[in-house]
């Protein structure tokens, strides 16, 4: 049975740094390895945790300190449910919504950290592999991203302002909700569309619906 470092292939990685490892067994392969986070990028960190928050804090170490070459990997190892080492386990479900990843990409949001793989190293432990490789942007492409509308919300806020019904709505929503509306209007290409979505935006807002989605669901 093929170890773990031999499954992943981390023999190929200079001055690898292992943290917190539980027992000498574990990565031997790497017994002389660095055991704290590096002064400088390194191309290969693997990290033990036992919770989530543990987890959750050496992700973060990783991203602020910028402990990553370009293409670099950060393995962690946590403990399974049933697990008979810890009384603590880290369920999978929780790691994508905790560490804000998005779903689509990859990415842990805000970072140049995307999760890449996820094996078992053995019945204690599941390894969770993330690289440290940087968004390439499409090309001729209208982003889609609704963060990247905020730049448009006073041109929305003055739009709405017309109609006081409309006004009053948008002022009620969540940050969320109004950054979606400036992502529909302004997401289009052409004049004309752009022009049709306000004046829907408008009509919706004005009848007291949040969303385009709960408009239509109310009107079939």
């Amino acid at each position: 049975m093929k170890s773990i470092v031999e499954k992943l292939n981390l023999t190929k990685y200079q001055h690898p740094v292992i943290l917190n490892r539980p027992q000498a067994e574990y990565l031997s392969e790497f017994a002389s390895a660095a055991q704290q986070l590096p002064s400088e990028p390194v191309e290969l960190i693997f990290a033990f945790v036992k919770t989530m928050a543990e987890f959750q804090e050496i992700v973060s170490m990783v991203i602020e300190g910028q402990h990553l070459v370009e293409n670099g990997l950060l393995y962690v190892a946590y403990p399974k449910k049933g697990n008979k080492m810890y009384p603590t386990f880290v369920h999978r479900d929780e790691i994508f919504p905790t560490l804000q990843v998005n779903e689509a990409d990859g990415y842990i949001k805000g970072s140049t950290l995307k999760f890449n793989r996820m094996v078992s190293l053995d019945e204690t432990f599941t390894v969770v592999g993330m690289k440290n490789v940087l968004k390439k942007p499409a090309k001729n492409q209208t982003s889609s991203a609704v963060g990247d509308y905020v730049q448009y919300l006073p041109e929305i806020e003055a739009l709405v302002q017309t109609e006081p019904a409309a006004a009053a709505t948008f002022a009620a929503l969540t940050p969320g909700y109004q950054k979606e509306w400036a992502r529909y209007v302004f997401s289009a290409k052409r004049a004309e569309t752009r022009k049709k979505r306000q004046t829907e935006m408008l009509v919706i807002l004005k009848e007291g619906y949040k969303t385009k989605a709960l408009y239509q669901q109310r009107k079939k």
